[in-house]
């Protein structure tokens, strides 16, 4: 099979990832990346526009594949429902799942620079990590949808969901790198899906007026 070669493009891309995640955003410099992508020095701005439009389409890039894995895991807590409401737990699960998946390499159980590139970005990059995320992507959509229906006498209440999706999202992150260290094991992930579910059922409570 012949293998297909990376364009300048995406090895600026994979590069940018590998330092900006080691080193920092701010202290990543254009030249840098290019050096370590074997491509002139005017290269990202040539295709990006910008460092921090490279950024940007960085993110956005590794936010979509997570979404493509979340819609196919909510697909399928929605099929083993059979026609009920999807569990708040089993929703809460694929989304952590999904994030997991992306986050550590499944040979290794390291952890994927995409995850300290995430944490560089909401330390450094707030407002390009808040752009990069689509809450109207397939997958994120119907996971905000079928949370919603789980609360009683819904009346859309978008803003607060969204806002748990956000908090879903930071927790997560913030436990993975903890979990490195056991190479992904499984009674630690199995802690922190419990850890996720009680905020989640604890936050859909309150909006629902229960607590």
């Amino acid at each position: 099979m012949e293998m297909v070669s990376e364009t300048t493009a995406q090895r600026i891309l994979r590069n940018a990832e590998h330092l900006m995640a080691s080193n920092g955003i701010a202290s990543t410099s254009v030249r840098q990346i290019t050096d370590a992508s074997e491509a002139n020095v005017a290269s990202v701005n040539y295709y990006f526009g910008s460092k921090s439009e490279l950024l940007l389409e960085l993110l956005k890039d590794r936010f979509s594949q997570l979404d493509a894995e979340l819609l196919a895991r909510v697909n399928a807590v929605e099929k083993n429902a059979a026609g009920a409401r999807p569990k708040v737990r089993d929703l809460t699960a694929a989304y952590f799942d999904a994030l997991a998946h992306l986050g550590f390499n499944s040979e290794t159980g390291q952890l994927d620079p995409f995850i300290l590139l995430i944490q560089r970005a909401a330390a450094e990059q707030e407002e390009v990590l808040e752009k990069a995320q689509d809450f109207s992507a397939p997958g994120l959509s119907k996971l905000m949808s079928l949370l919603a229906e789980s609360i009683p006498e819904n009346q859309g209440q978008d803003i607060e969901i969204k806002t748990l999706l956000r908090l879903m999202f930071t927790t997560s992150v913030a436990a993975m790198p903890t979990m490195n260290a056991e190479r992904k094991n499984d009674m630690q992930f199995s802690a922190v899906r419990d850890f996720l579910f009680a905020g989640v059922e604890a936050y859909l409570m309150r909006i629902a007026g229960k607590t």
